[in-house]
């Protein structure tokens, strides 16, 4: 593999930017896209790129330039290639991995993973619904937050009485993702989930996490950027 510094610029939900990496795959540094980037990167990952249908690996066989993603039939859900990367990196590192893979960004996406495949996914909104309402996506601790997500993990249909805006603080987070929860039930139920975080939403893999372990939810955090970095580095070829 070449040893030189080169480029990959990634465009996703919430944050559009190049990252320069070094010969191996280190971040050197993360910057605003530039109109060059566009003809000097070794990586490009937009949201407009070609999809590919599941059950499948998170990329296809081979080095890549331009990051395909994936889509699901039925019900129909498109997977951005960003997110096809950071699916990659996880099993980079973790090639036996059979669970769910909660990717907490901008758009959360629940991904059951099984021999190196991406078997289905499921695209829930809670984040962008509280991004909607002006709610921070780190909610605080509190009896507020725990009292929602009890509440409506168990009666999803009572999340519109804590979005009024009048709500204790965190009270907003935890019934949403209480509701979120309910819906994804058979994605995290006796199973083992990865909650990936996101630069596009810091803190919100560890809300995220925290509602899901106060459940009973077997979860762990992972590092979102670490995993993309890995992710981009098996596009290019590199083992």
């Amino acid at each position: 593999m070449n040893n030189a510094n080169w480029l990959a610029i990634i465009e996703e939900p919430g944050l559009s930017r190049t990252l320069c990496l070094d010969g191996s795959g280190a971040l050197l540094a993360a910057r605003a896209i530039e109109e060059s980037d566009r003809a000097n990167a070794a990586l490009i990952v937009r949201a407009d790129a070609l999809h590919r249908p599941l059950p499948a690996p998170p990329l296809p066989e081979g080095p890549v330039r331009e990051v395909p993603g994936l889509a699901q039939a039925s019900p129909p859900v498109s997977i951005h290639p960003a997110e096809a990367l950071r699916l990659a990196g996880l099993l980079a590192a973790q090639p036996q991995f059979d669970g769910a893979v909660w990717l907490c960004g901008q758009n959360n996406l629940w991904a059951h993973l099984s021999a190196g495949e991406v078997v289905s996914v499921s695209r829930l909104a809670s984040a962008r619904l509280l991004l909607a309402l002006n709610e921070p996506l780190s909610a605080p601790e509190g009896p507020a937050f725990d009292r929602a997500l009890d509440d409506c993990r168990s009666r999803p249909e009572r999340v519109l009485r804590y979005l009024d805006g009048t709500a204790e603080p965190g009270a907003a987070a935890g019934a949403i993702l209480g509701a979120e929860l309910a819906a994804a039930r058979p994605w995290w139920l006796g199973q083992r989930v990865i909650a990936l975080d996101s630069a596009a939403a810091p803190g919100w893999a560890e809300t995220c996490a925290r509602a899901l372990a106060a459940q009973g939810g077997e979860v762990i955090t992972g590092d979102g950027e670490a995993a993309l970095i890995a992710g981009l580095q098996r596009a290019r070829g590199a083992k």
